[in-house]
């Protein structure tokens, strides 16, 4: 059953936990082989490869951009104590992956398990103190909503399965079950983005090679840090040349970053330019279409313009 709120929980977090569950046993020299057999013969083994080739052949394909070679490595990762923040704004958005994560959906988040980040200049003790009691107080929301939810499914689910006086136990149960289900099933979307999740990400060479470069530039930069730097980490233990071979870093800023505004304070200028257009209001209304109503399937009300205002 589900457990009442709990006033004053203390949020739980841990450092992620990355493993490197599968992986090819010589990536680097499996691309270098893969590049030699576009101009072979006959197909070339990794067993084949000299240090020579990998100077050589490795510098040639990734510095002209001819990456295909560093995709058919594949890394399975097991991901534990990482933010679905993370996950949805990180690691999802780049393509070429597959993702196999804890549902909430189907499992009870019993326990307030977040990320929280590490303290800095714009994240202090107080600001901290907020940010723990925000995702306390959602995971109390979560406990109180599935409780309200969970009785309203039973009585909906045994009128569905015409349960009776004399229905058996273990249909009972089954309902029992199902309730519980349906309640988690709409409550997890008051829990916060830095819930933890657990999933199996697997990825190719490249798209590491990739994530390593952004792993500072996009979003969730602390975490994805920590993350990417271990996933990049443990496939170095397995063959140090994958990435030593071109000494690539995180990304500090993307390229397009770096021209400087001719103005400096031109977004200050532009905000004090927006609020006075305003007008002492809050949001402004650019653009709508004029047959929406319609659209929708509604029907206008009557003596009405499309726009919604009434006729004279």
């Amino acid at each position: 059953m589900f457990e009442p709120s709990r006033p004053g929980e203390l949020v739980e977090t841990a450092a992620p936990r990355i493993t490197l569950r599968n992986a090819f046993a010589h990536p680097y020299d499996s691309a270098i082989a893969a590049a030699r057999t576009c101009y072979a013969s006959r197909l070339i083994v990794p067993e084949e490869i000299t240090d020579k080739q990998r100077l050589n052949i490795g510098a040639a394909t990734f510095y002209s951009g001819h990456h295909t070679v560093y995709q058919h490595a594949h890394f399975e990762f097991g991901l534990e104590n990482v933010s679905r923040q993370f996950v949805w704004s990180f690691l999802h958005a780049h393509p070429f992956y597959n993702s196999e994560q804890q549902s909430q959906r189907y499992v009870r988040l019993d326990r307030a398990q977040a990320y929280i980040p590490p303290s800095s200049l714009f994240f202090n003790d107080t600001h901290r103190a907020s940010y723990e009691q925000a995702i306390a107080r959602a995971w109390n929301s979560y406990r109180e909503l599935s409780l309200l939810l969970v009785n309203e499914a039973r009585v909906i689910l045994s009128d569905i399965w015409h349960i009776g006086p004399m229905s058996h136990l273990k249909r009972l149960q089954k309902i029992e079950r199902a309730a519980e289900k349906r309640a988690i099933e709409i409550s997890r979307y008051v829990l916060p983005v830095a819930a933890f999740t657990t999933m199996v990400h697997t990825i190719s060479g490249i798209v590491l090679h990739r994530l390593w470069r952004m792993s500072a530039a996009s979003d969730t930069p602390s975490e994805s840090r920590a993350i990417i730097g271990e996933m990049v980490a443990q496939v170095r233990a397995v063959d140090p040349q994958f990435f030593e071979r071109f000494g690539t870093e995180p990304l500090e800023e993307r390229p397009e970053w770096k021209e400087a505004a001719p103005n400096t304070h031109a977004g200050e200028d532009f905000a004090h330019e927006f609020d006075n257009k305003l007008a002492g209001k809050t949001s402004k209304l650019l653009d709508y279409s004029p047959n929406a109503p319609p659209r929708n399937g509604r029907s206008l009300p009557r003596r009405c313009r499309p726009n919604g205002t009434p006729m004279s």
